[in-house]
């Protein structure tokens, strides 16, 4: 009786009355600014910019290699400040880089721009997760989250639609509107965060973390190194699907971009419903396990679409997108409940984004280099070694969850 007591005090603050839609809000805001350009970065950067699509891959390659080596002293000062100031100057941060992509004029100065983004995209959603998590009952976190991610994909399809809406003359100077639109959109996230009310930060814990324990850590790093494994199905999506549709099936281009809305269809409809799945530790545990085994069937999938005809082909590579996009929803939503249970509370913010370093390393260092120069280049059988990889992955959650059993932990 007493923690349901607790629990509806809790539910009824006013603080955690008002710190949602405040934080969905900036959410949207935020995710709406990144769809504005996500969709067609490539094509400014070629266009535009004038850089070859060599030149593009490995800028963007090295980004994420700086945004790796920037988690540690961000993470630093998010254990010493605290979640809120720290993303509020990533915020400020990246609506200067994304303005300074209308001076890029070359591969240095393309370089540059791209590692700022780099870094801010990556320490913004642990610095919201550690924000949200401290406000958030243990038993609604999962909910809360799931809600978030929801919203991001929502920003990210608005974002698009307009993009593509502004792009329609095909004029170059319809890229500049986009970009200032970005930049204003997380100048105006930062101010929402700057403006919350006080004893709306007051309940986040803040402490110092040595970045030392933070590498000696083998529970995070293993973690980290095993989300980074299970969050192989962004590359998969994004670089290794569309170019294996292109070179390798009959299957026409444009189902590329119905299979991309297939995605983001399902992201959004299901990723709150599903929050149930990994609402605990041990429920989290078996869904990494499950998101493991569907985006290994989906590289199986791959494997078999050459061939077959252009319509069967098609229904396979739908099969594939439905399985990578149900591999998605576990692996998004396990990570974030396990990732708050390991990190400690006196240096949460610290913990979370030293952890969101795997899916850097997974989206843009070592995945698009891994998709295209190992799994596309041997074909066939890069899939199915890629299936076979994953299988054995989907087999670690088990091993956890008896190791635990057996220390009690």
């Amino acid at each position: 009786m007493g923690t349901s007591t607790t629990l509806d005090r809790q539910r009824t603050r006013p603080g955690h009355r008002q710190y949602l839609p405040l934080v969905q809000g900036a959410t949207l805001i935020e995710w709406t600014g990144t769809g504005l350009f996500l969709a067609v970065s490539t094509i400014y950067f070629v266009k535009v910019a004038h850089l070859s699509t060599s030149s593009v891959g490995t800028g963007l390659t090295i980004g994420g290699a700086v945004a790796v080596a920037a988690a540690v002293p961000i993470a630093r000062l998010a254990g010493r400040f605290g979640p809120k100031p720290v993303l509020i100057g990533v915020m400020l941060l990246r609506a200067l880089a994304t303005v300074g992509y209308l001076w890029v004029d070359g591969w240095w100065s393309f370089l540059l721009v791209v590692a700022v983004i780099a870094v801010t995209e990556q320490s913004s959603p642990p610095l919201v997760q550690s924000y949200v998590g401290a406000r958030a009952p243990e038993s609604l976190r999962a909910k809360v989250m799931a809600v978030q991610r929801t919203v991001v994909n929502l920003g990210i399809s608005l974002g698009g639609l307009i993009a593509g809406v502004a792009l329609g003359s095909g004029a170059p100077a319809a890229f500049r509107p986009l970009l200032i639109g970005g930049a204003v959109a997380y100048v105006a996230v930062a101010a929402v965060y700057a403006t919350a009310r006080r004893e709306e930060e007051a309940a986040t814990a803040v402490g110092s973390a040595r970045v030392a324990d933070l590498l000696k850590d083998r529970r995070l790093l293993g973690f980290t190194a095993y989300n980074a494994l299970v969050s192989l199905w962004m590359p998969v999506l994004n670089v290794a699907f569309p170019l294996w549709l292109v070179t390798e099936t009959d299957v026409p281009e444009r189902y590329v971009g119905i299979l991309y809305a297939v995605n983001t269809v399902l992201c959004i409809a299901l990723q709150y419903p599903l929050n149930r799945c990994y609402g605990t530790t041990r429920r989290a545990w078996f869904s990494y396990a499950a998101a493991a085994l569907l985006l290994s069937c989906g590289a199986l999938a791959f494997a078999a679409a050459p061939g077959l005809g252009a319509r069967e082909a098609l229904l396979v590579l739908g099969a594939a997108v439905v399985l990578l996009t149900f591999a998605e929803l576990f692996q998004v939503g396990a990570s974030w409940t396990l990732s708050f249970d390991l990190a400690p509370e006196q240096a949460r913010s610290a913990y979370l984004v030293l952890f969101n370093t795997s899916r850097t390393v997974a989206n843009r260092v070592a995945g698009p280099v891994l998709m295209t120069g190992v799994v596309l280049a041997l074909g066939t059988a890069g899939w199915i070694a890629l299936a076979g990889v994953l299988l054995l992955g989907a087999l670690v959650p088990f091993v956890m969850l008896r190791s635990a059993a057996t220390t009690g932990g």
